[in-house]
């Protein structure tokens, strides 16, 4: 049978391609010599193959118009990028699996930045965020304290308070709608750091006493109510019942404070008003001078502190405040809250970057092994080691090129998505990813991976080729094992975390609320201040709204309370024994919850021992408490706390009230700290601003909601339904940053587990193609197929055993960063690192199994006559 050769066209185009002389004709050689090695296992292959390097050259010599050869003085870098645009088209498979992988860490990089960017940076409230600082953050004031303060004090060159309300908005077509609004100090609306971009800010005139009422309108409300009609500005609009002139819009995005505010009042305070010295839900902030600190402000507000006692010694005793006066910057709370798991989060996005950058390293590594015969094609024709080595840095570059453009592209919406996770952070969002903080760090990124992805092959490159520039079949292997063992390193790192979290979340679960969250919703009101002056029309109002819910079809119960469990805590009054009676500063202070007799009921409690509260207790003054069971036991261990009295009104520090019940303890607050005492008494004794009715149906929140707003709006129009939320929802938003860090580290977990499975499958199918020969003797031999495929699925074994090693000794020390979001969860739990262990094992052996059984099924004889 006649052996094949090189088809005559194509080996005249490559004598007219390539230069004459010896270095010529040393190629063609090579080049049959390698078109007979193929052809021996296909023909067609081969002439394939010869077919491919011919047009190449070709193809090179009619752009350059010259020969190949040529060093780093020869073609230019724009003719390099060419020649790897057609190199990477030449393998479309392989180029675009290179540039999504990659693309995947650049985009998580860019839109994670921009999330921290985002929040550390562009969220705060205040023009001057540094030097705004709230006031007494654990305390309400009243408008009488807010008043006095603002007369008395010398610290702040502006202070003001605000109030969180919701309102009625009739629009245009004479439909009212519920609205998140604020009511605060002009002066403090004008330290925002937005102001109108139509009209004018709120002014201190604004919040006098006689006069007209004005509105500043969000830029979305706006336009959703009103269209976006310039002629709004100036012309009256009924929020609550009020005739109110809109006097400025807000521009896009002003949401501040609350985080989702929509219409801005100013704050009046009539001192004639019953309610004037009331605690209510006032918040005060301050914005320090120039050359202030937090001492300042402490200092201040301890002379006013100090001056409340002089003027009411029988509301404000001596020391009242001792222990309590502390400030702290506005929103540093939040920002801290949320920067570790934003930070961790970076972090792990970081590492899947290396992973990826690695990972494609690895690919290249073996690409170039298998371009080899081109390599040693070029340096024949004349190409020096600095011509190669900047042809491999130029195609590792248009790669990371490509990919970051479709990093960038990606990453803004990777900000958006992670920003929208943290739903109940106000203070989180989103920078552009083309902001110039998220662009350089972004390129400094992809820097980094061009920096990995090119060293990887140019590293084994140069230290390969002191000797020479063909690379053998089996090159490659060290720096290749090493690479999947570094990525098996960081997947251990990134699943020890994650196991940490989902352990976390699951305790987070598991905590006992003290009521029964299936088939509760919660609908947030507020009431116009009219509708609640009076006790009488107060109650009318909670009576109707209850009786309003319980008429809905599958509603089994309905009640009310001031403060929902788990969203906050109550305000804490002074509890005083009648057996054992304390002066006020010195009393225990428990969280008072307004309750009407519905809440327990709805809410599935049942008393554990005397009664709750009912219809009965409907007095102007609280004349029945129910505790719960910590403070039973903080105030009557070993004892019924049934028929005891106490006081709870600081101003009527005698007026003994009867404890009628205990009740399980229900969370409120944060849902990571022990249940704290606290006391109920009845909502219609004390009527409240803003209240939730929490229903109990067979219905989901999203289905019962349009009943339930309808109810609201049937009974009084003008009471405005702030937020209609499945109680479900309520106690995952209470645990949701760690819910969230959960999820996303797991994803990257996931992620780099799959990339470091992609490797040991690159590494292992590698190593049977270049073992074929010593595995076909083994078997000529009489070695059992089977000893085969457990000797490769154990190579893969072996190297994910050292990565997993190795990652496990760092995240000993990395995992302690997670501690701040860990719950009832050690860092160093000795499973957090067995089973991202036993994963990867899982992972690396499914990745080995199949090289393996395809070295398993080699043919001896056919091995033996192809080598």
């Amino acid at each position: 049978m006649r052996e094949p050769t090189p088809p005559r066209v194509l080996e005249r185009l490559l004598d007219w391609a390539l230069p004459p002389g010896l270095s010529g004709r040393a190629t063609m050689g090579d080049l049959a010599e390698e078109f007979h090695h193929r052809a021996a296992r296909s023909t067609l292959g081969a002439r394939l193959w010869y077919a491919r390097q011919t047009f190449s050259l070709v193809a090179y010599r009619l752009l350059t118009g010259s020969g190949v050869g040529g060093g780093w003085g020869g073609p230019g870098v724009m003719m390099d990028v060419r020649w790897s645009l057609r190199t990477l088209l030449k393998k479309p498979a392989f180029s675009i699996g290179v540039i999504l992988v990659l693309a995947l860490g650049l985009g998580a990089n860019a839109g994670v930045y921009s999330v921290v960017d985002g929040t550390m940076r562009n969220t705060s409230w205040w023009a001057e965020g540094d030097r705004a600082v709230a006031i007494w953050p654990d305390r309400y004031f009243s408008m009488g304290q807010l008043d006095l303060y603002s007369q008395e004090q010398t610290t702040y060159q502006a202070l003001g308070g605000y109030m969180e309300l919701a309102f009625s908005l009739r629009t245009r077509d004479g439909s009212s709608q519920s609205v998140n609004g604020v009511a605060m100090s002009p002066r403090l609306f004008r330290a925002l750091a937005r102001q109108p971009a139509t009209g004018r800010p709120l002014v201190d005139d604004d919040a006098l006493l006689g006069v007209g009422p004005v509105v500043v309108m969000g830029d979305g409300l706006w336009r959703r109510a009103f269209g976006g009609d310039p002629g709004v500005v100036g012309s009256t609009v009924e929020v609550s019942g009020v005739p109110m002139t809109v006097v400025g819009i807000q521009p896009a995005g002003s949401r501040a404070p609350g985080g989702r505010a929509e219409l801005w009042i100013p704050l009046s305070m009539d001192p004639r008003d019953d309610d004037f010295w009331k605690a209510q839900t006032l918040t005060l902030v301050g914005i320090l001078p120039e050359g202030a600190g937090l001492d300042d402000a402490a200092q201040s507000l301890a002379a006013f502190n100090a001056r409340l006692s002089q003027l009411f010694p029988m509301f404000y005793p001596q020391g009242f405040a001792d222990g309590l006066a502390t400030v702290e910057w506005a929103d540093a709370a939040q920002r801290r809250q949320v920067s570790t798991p934003l930070y961790l989060l970076l972090g792990g996005t970081g590492l899947l970057l290396l992973i990826t950058a690695l990972n494609v390293g690895n690919l290249l590594l073996g690409r170039a092994i298998a371009r080899r015969r081109e390599l040693a094609v070029r340096a024949a024709l004349g190409a020096g080691r600095g011509r190669i080595v900047r042809q491999l840095l130029v195609e590792g570059t248009v790669l990371t090129v490509v990919a970051l453009g479709a990093g960038l592209v990606g990453g803004g919406f990777v900000g958006r998505w992670v920003a929208g996770l943290f739903v109940g952070e106000a203070v989180v969002s989103s920078s552009a990813v083309t902001s110039p903080a998220t662009l350089a760090f972004t390129a400094a990124a992809a820097l980094v991976a061009w920096l990995v992805l090119n060293g990887v092959p140019l590293g084994h490159f140069l230290r390969s080729q002191r000797s020479g520039l063909a690379m053998a079949p089996e090159s490659g292997t060290v720096a290749r094992k090493t690479l999947v063992a570094v990525q098996a390193a960081l997947a251990t790192l990134l699943l020890a975390s994650a196991t940490l979290l989902v352990a976390t979340v699951d305790n987070l679960r598991k905590v006992e609320l003290g009521f029964e969250v299936e088939g509760l919703t919660a609908v947030a009101l507020s009431p116009p201040e009219d509708r609640i002056i009076e006790r009488s029309r107060a109650r009318a109002l909670y009576d109707g709204l209850v009786e309003r819910a319980e008429g809905i079809p599958g509603v089994g119960a309905a009640g009310l309370t001031g403060w929902l469990p788990l969203e906050a805590s109550a305000p804490a009054t002074p509890v005083n024994l009648e057996t054992r009676p304390v002066v006020p500063a010195q009393a225990l202070k428990v969280p008072m919850n307004l309750v009407d007799p519905g809440f327990f009921a709805a809410m599935g409690v049942v008393p554990l021992e005397g009664r709750l509260l009912d219809m009965r207790e409907r007095a102007d003054s609280p004349s029945a408490v129910v505790v719960n069971a910590s403070l039973a036991e903080a105030l009557w261990p070993g004892s019924s706390p049934v028929g005891q009295r106490i006081a709870i009104d600081p101003h009527a520090w005698n007026r003994w009230v009867p404890v009628v019940g205990v009740v399980p303890d229900i969370r409120s607050g944060d849902i990571t700290e022990p249940a704290a005492p606290a006391l109920y008494v009845a909502l219609a004794e004390s009527p409240a601003r803003d209240v939730s009715l929490v229903v109990r149906s067979s219905s989901e929140a999203a289905a019962l909601a349009p009943q339930l707003r309808a109810a609201v709006a049937d009974l009084d129009p003008l009471v405005p339904v702030r937020s209609v939320v499945g109680m479900d929802d309520v106690v995952r938003s209470a645990y949701a940053t760690s819910w969230v860090m959960m999820g996303l580290l797991l994803g990257l977990a996931v992620l780099a587990t799959g990339l470091g499975a992609l490797g040991v499958y690159a590494i292992l199918s590698h190593h049977v193609a270049a073992g074929r020969r010593e595995m076909g003797v083994r078997l000529a031999l009489g070695a059992p197929p089977g000893s085969l495929v457990v000797s490769v699925v154990r190579s893969g074994l072996v190297l994910t055993g050292i990565g997993v090693a190795l990652g496990s000794v760092a995240a000993l020390w990395a995992t302690r960063l997670l501690e701040a979001l860990l719950f009832q969860v050690s860092a160093l739990s000795p499973w957090a690192f067995v089973l991202p262990a036993l994963t990867l094992g899982i992972a690396a052996t499914l990745a080995g199994w199949v090289p393996a059984v395809r070295a398993g099924r080699l043919p001896p004889s056919e091995v033996l006559r192809s080598e």
